[in-house]
C-alpha cells in the first residue's frame, strides 16, 4: 500500500474473523492525520478507512496517539536483544561505563526496515507537531532510561541519572532532526548524534 493514500479495507464475509494487521492500521491512521490535521480525524474515521469495525481498532489501539507511537515497543526489544548479544560475547568491563556497548545497542532502537522509513518519518513528524502526542509517549521513555542507567555508572547515582537524560534525549532529537530534513537513515542520525555527545565525555 501507498502510505499517502489511505485505502479501505473490503469487509469480511459475516460470520468470519476479520484479519487485521495492526501496522496496517497505523499506516491508514498516519495518512489520515497527514491528510486533514491529527486533530480533526476521529477514530471512528479511522476504522471507516481500514474496513474495521470501532471496537476492533481499539482492541489494538487504545487512543489516536497509541498509533503514532506503534512501533515504539519493537524498537525497546531490538536495543534489549543488541545488550543481551553484547553480553553473550563476553566483550564487556564492569569496572567501566561501557560506552561502546550502549552505543551499538542504542542505534539499534533507530535501525528500521526500508519499507517502514515513510511511516516512521510520519509518526515523528506529527509527534514533533502536536505537544500532546509528544506529551503521551514521554512515559515510555523511563523505560529506557532504566535500561542505560548500568552503562553510564552506579545506577541510582546523579551521574548516571543526568547522562541517561543525555541518551534519550539525543537519541530522540536525532531521530525528529532525520524526520524534518530527509537526510540518510534515522540509525544514521542517531549513530552520528551519540558521537557527538560521547566526544564530549573524553
Amino acid at each position: 500500500m501507498d502510505a499517502s493514500e489511505p485505502t479501505r479495507r473490503p469487509s469480511a464475509p459475516r460470520g468470519r474473523p476479520v484479519e487485521v494487521d495492526p501496522e496496517q492500521l497505523a499506516a491508514i491512521a498516519l495518512a489520515l492525520f497527514d491528510e486533514r490535521g491529527f486533530d480533526l480525524v476521529t477514530m471512528a474515521d479511522i476504522a471507516e478507512a481500514a474496513g474495521v469495525s470501532r471496537r476492533t481498532l481499539f482492541r489494538y489501539y487504545p487512543s489516536k496517539p497509541d498509533l503514532v507511537w506503534g512501533g515504539f515497543d519493537e524498537a525497546i526489544a531490538r536495543f534489549e536483544a543488541s545488550l543481551a548479544a553484547g553480553a553473550d560475547s563476553g566483550i564487556r568491563d564492569d569496572s567501566a561505563p561501557r560506552i561502546a556497548e550502549l552505543h551499538r545497542a542504542y542505534v539499534a532502537i533507530a535501525e528500521f526496515p526500508p519499507e517502514l522509513l515513510e511511516v516512521t518519518r510520519r509518526r515523528l513528524r506529527i509527534i514533533d507537531e502536536y505537544p500532546a502526542v509528544l506529551a503521551h509517549g514521554l512515559a515510555k521513555f523511563g523505560a529506557v532510561h532504566e535500561l542505560l542507567e548500568p552503562f553510564l555508572g552506579e545506577p541510582g547515582s546523579l551521574e548516571a541519572h543526568l547522562l541517561a537524560d543525555l541518551y534519550v534525549t539525543t537519541g530522540f532529537s536525532a531521530m525528529r532532526w532525520w524526520a524534518r530534513s530527509g537526510t540518510g537513515t534515522p540509525a544514521a542520525a542517531v549513530d552520528g548524534a551519540l558521537a557527538v555527545l560521547e566526544g564530549e565525555f573524553g
